[in-house]
């Protein structure tokens, strides 16, 4: 399908989707496969910096209206999410095995560096109306942290089940508004609710060779995925048409929340008791504050170029 045809087929409004590079969607959507898999990382942050997360939810709320054209806008950024959630899968998860805390100080920082993106986005001045919203904001990716410390179900192992299978349908659906909502992190709501290491765990050919099963609860989790994405964008970008400042200045406490959530959940803290036990990883931990601040300049001096070139 030809950009030209499509063009033809759209209005002035849809123009802005037809023309962002396919090239661009691909590397858009390797990060947000990557971001699935890393903890802490938002993949819709990431699609706000890339200046595509109202174009993507569109795309998304009207699938079924404007199939062609959501189809040709989403289909690179599908493809890239698959190379980037094996990509994930292949190297980031061995690094977490390695380097854990290093490699989430990476990523807290490049976080906390893309915030100029999202301050950009919010437009909104200092009030205590936004210091509440912001406050609102940080407080649900917190207390998710706080229920995974308190939940501590992590080494559990899944069970294929009827109660399971619609569980790890919610999970989806959770899943599909968190990457629809900059600031939230697929990654950081499953360690909330207890379920990142027991899913990680049976992502392995030996394990799905001897129990075939549990493909049963993949299908789950696509299928609420799905249905999560499809149900929630029309909704949330209603919500950003009629309220964009304080939707956005929320999204600034949801990403700072995240920051905080990632460095103290329940599998951090096993990492800290490590430490605690058998002394302190000093390799780990002066080389995660390294690539924290190295994190941190890169992602702000791209961030301030960004807004720069508005």
């Amino acid at each position: 399908m030809s950009e030209d045809m499509n063009k033809n087929d759209c209005s002035n409004s849809d123009f802005q989707v037809v023309e962002v590079s396919i090239f661009k969607r691909c590397i858009l959507g390797f990060f947000l496969g990557l971001a699935i898999i890393v903890p802490g990382v938002s993949g819709s942050t990431i699609a706000v910096i890339f200046r595509l997360y109202d174009k993507i939810v569109w795309s998304i709320s009207n699938l079924l209206k404007r199939f062609k054209l959501a189809i040709y806008f989403l289909m690179p950024l599908v493809l890239g999410a698959i190379l980037g959630l094996l990509t994930g899968f292949l190297t980031v998860q061995r690094l977490l095995v390695i380097i854990p805390f290093a490699l989430v100080a990476l990523f807290a920082g490049l976080m906390l560096g893309s915030m100029p993106s999202l301050i950009n986005e919010a437009n909104a001045r200092l009030t205590k109306k936004s210091i509440l919203f912001v406050i609102v904001g940080m407080a649900i990716p917190i207390g998710m942290a706080l229920t995974s410390i308190c939940l501590n179900n992590s080494s559990k192992s899944i069970e294929v089940t009827p109660l399971n299978f619609i569980i790890f349908m919610g999970l989806g659906f959770i899943i599909a508004i968190t990457q629809l909502v900059p600031g939230c992190s697929a990654t950081a709501t499953l360690m909330a609710l207890g379920y990142f290491k027991r899913i990680m765990d049976t992502i392995h050919f030996s394990y799905i060779k001897d129990n075939p099963s549990v493909l049963l609860l993949y299908l789950a989790l696509i299928l609420g995925f799905f249905i999560g994405a499809i149900s929630t964008s029309k909704l949330i970008e209603g919500l950003i048409y009629r309220y964009k400042s304080s939707l956005y200045t929320v999204f600034i406490g949801l990403s700072l929340g995240s920051i905080c959530a990632m460095l103290f959940n329940n599998d951090m803290l096993e990492i800290y008791r490590g430490w605690s036990r058998n002394g302190v990883d000093f390799f780990d931990l002066i080389l995660g504050l390294c690539l924290f601040v190295f994190g941190f300049a890169g992602s702000l001096k791209f961030m301030l170029y960004s807004i720069k070139k508005m």
